[in-house]
């Protein structure tokens, strides 16, 4: 098999386990506690810097707990939207609108605002030891963070279940690599830029 099949099958097997699990509520504040006890998420909320989030969707580890923590601790958190092959980022608020998009995902309404996160909590199926994460197969997260410079770029923190980091996951040249996985159970620093 090819890494694309072999990610196709690891991708299935995930979002079977994940349709099983429906929603999981319950995990929400654990994983803000985490996510707020990180240094660089506490830095940059005391500074009121912007930092990238996304909208979880059912079966996927909460991150309404951890938007709301973000943005009373004086963070602008910035939510993503698919415009074309890109993300474009919108401000998270209680006066977010929202709609369904194509993909059948909740996407913020309103324009678009230039940002440099100082962090970013991004989704993923599965994250291997070496930090290698797994995503839905779109690459918009891969595309985006392919870009980045490496020097105070911030960190790149994926939210996942404890199950779902493993040994390897096939990976192809274009993966990107994440420095922090946070589960509802842990925190694992992975690697940091330099």
């Amino acid at each position: 098999m090819d890494a694309g099949a072999d990610k196709a099958e690891v991708r299935t097997r995930i979002r079977q386990q994940r349709r099983e699990r429906e929603s999981a509520p319950e995990h929400g504040p654990s994983i803000a506690g985490h996510i707020m006890d990180l240094e660089p998420i506490r830095q940059a909320c005391e500074s009121g810097l912007p930092i990238a989030c996304y909208a979880a969707r059912s079966g996927e580890p909460p991150t309404q707990d951890v938007r709301r923590a973000l943005r009373d601790a004086g963070a602008e958190v910035v939510l993503p939207r698919v415009e074309g092959s890109a993300l474009v980022w919108c401000i998270d608020d209680d006066n977010t609108q929202w709609e369904t998009s194509s993909m059948g995902i909740q996407e913020p309404v309103g324009a678009p605002v230039e940002v440099q996160p100082a962090a970013w909590i991004i989704p993923a199926l599965a994250i291997d030891e070496d930090g290698y994460r797994l995503g839905q197969g779109g690459g918009f997260y891969d595309r985006t963070l392919h870009g980045l410079p490496h020097d105070g770029r911030g960190p790149i923190i994926a939210l996942i279940f404890e199950e779902e980091l493993m040994h390897e996951v096939p990976r192809e040249e274009h993966d990107s690599r994440v420095d922090i996985v946070v589960t509802p159970e842990r925190v694992r620093w992975l690697a940091m830029p330099d």
